[in-house]
């Protein structure tokens, strides 16, 4: 079965990965939405941030794989579909850390790459700054503290200038390496899920790509009245008065 982060869902070891791609992704750019519907045609491995130190860890210790090779080798393995598609989700950030120079490169020959942003980065700042305060990334994430959310326009502005300096980083990268990426954005994906889908597979070498539907995705939309709310009090200009509802 699917889970947000593919924890559970491995393929039968044996096939050989000979299409190789990277979701590039920025944060609350629906890149996880993405990867999900990927992985629902059956047709795109199992796309997810295997580059997380975090995560990275759990599957480490999963695979008992010592050394990072070894893990390329287990992931590799195990999150090949039988199509001989292997994809993988990860942000700038987390590549620069585990991929220094052009190690990237020669881990995943042949490598083609997705890059999602958000027109919006308002919007996409404020979700942003919500998970964070509430540690809640989707939308049945279970929250072990709860916490209260907080307008807070430095962090707001802390924000966008992150998304502005990561979406700088990948188009540095994409610069320098001679990489043509298939550029989507969140807007597109919300409003032409399987038209954006169908894009992106045949970007990555799926031959028929509009063949292969996307299933229901189990990820919902986590923006309300209060990210509404907090739209409008940052375009104001207002830093002083708290939401209904919120401490």
């Amino acid at each position: 079965m699917y889970s947000h982060h593919k924890l559970d869902h491995e393929f039968q070891e044996g096939t050989e990965a000979v299409v190789r791609y990277a979701v590039c992704a920025m944060p609350r750019s629906g890149s996880s939405l993405l990867c999900e519907l990927l992985f629902s045609t059956g047709q795109a491995g199992a796309p997810a941030e295997y580059f997380d130190h975090a995560l990275m860890k759990q599957f480490r210790l999963r695979w008992n794989a010592g050394s990072f090779d070894e893990y390329l080798r287990a992931l590799l393995a195990r999150k090949t579909g039988p199509n001989g598609v292997f994809g993988f989700k990860a942000h700038f950030f987390q590549l620069d850390q585990a991929f220094p120079g052009t190690t990237l490169q020669a881990a995943f020959p042949g490598l083609r790459y997705v890059y999602i942003t958000r027109a919006d980065r308002l919007r996409q700042a404020i979700s942003w700054a919500r998970a964070l305060q509430t540690d809640k990334w989707a939308f049945d994430h279970e929250v072990r503290v709860p916490r209260s959310e907080v307008f807070r326009r430095n962090e707001i502005d802390r924000l966008i200038a992150g998304i502005a300096e990561r979406e700088r980083r990948w188009e540095k990268l994409f610069a320098e390496s001679g990489i043509e990426p298939l550029r989507l954005t969140y807007e597109r994906l919300v409003a032409a899920p399987e038209e954006t889908v169908a894009a992106a597979l045949g970007h990555v070498g799926i031959a028929d790509a509009g063949s292969y539907p996307a299933g229901a995705p189990t990820l919902r939309r986590q923006a309300d009245e209060l990210t509404e709310h907090w739209v409008r009090r940052y375009r104001d200009g207002t830093a002083q008065a708290v939401a209904p509802g919120v401490a």
